[in-house]
């Protein structure tokens, strides 16, 4: 009884959510590199970009397991994702910060990604569709000047009614690794 009354209810509320309930955007980039030079007593490693042909030396901390496999010649993939999106808040859904970090099992090959991922719960004030600036509140109560840049953005903040809770992500990841051979 409880499934077919819970079914019932989303059937009902289904309508309601038909309006756009993101808005997205994100930016991936990828660059690869070749290892010039290991150093295994400072752990340094000289890269050379694989399309510039500029060369950086990083310091690989100790986080960076199977160190000693790293070899001249390897290539080095990195992918840097950057994301921004915008829905409805959920009921008591408040501001939070996640942050992920990965290693490669011992023995396999090198590789390491983090990432994070900030919500700011913001509670809608208005929209000025001829300058595409929305005005919010943060949950300190401050109010913020939000430049809206997408159709897609645009159209979801038309939607919005003054006391909206919106919930405004922001993603970062990098993952990077040795390309096996």
């Amino acid at each position: 009884m409880l499934i077919k009354l819970l079914a019932s209810a989303f059937f009902l509320i289904l309508p309601a959510l038909s309006f756009a309930q993101t808005a997205e955007r994100s930016v991936t980039i990828e660059a690869d590199a070749t290892v010039k030079s290991v150093d295994p007593d400072t752990r340094l490693i000289v890269l050379q970009n694989s399309e510039t042909g500029e060369e950086e030396t990083i310091v690989a901390g100790p986080e960076v397991v199977n160190f000693d496999q790293i070899e001249e010649g390897d290539t080095v993939k990195a992918v840097y994702t950057l994301g921004v999106a915008a829905s409805m808040a959920f009921p008591g859904e408040v501001d939070s910060m996640v942050e992920l970090e990965a290693q490669v099992a011992e023995g396999s090959t090198p590789g390491v990604a983090a990432g994070t991922m900030v919500t700011l719960i913001l509670t809608f004030v208005s929209f000025d569709a001829a300058s595409s600036i929305a005005t919010v509140t943060d949950s300190s109560g401050t109010e913020q000047m939000i430049e809206v840049e997408t159709d897609v953005g645009r159209e979801f903040v038309e939607q919005l009614s003054p006391g909206d809770r919106v919930a405004l992500s922001f993603t970062e990841g990098l993952a990077v690794g040795i390309v096996e051979k």
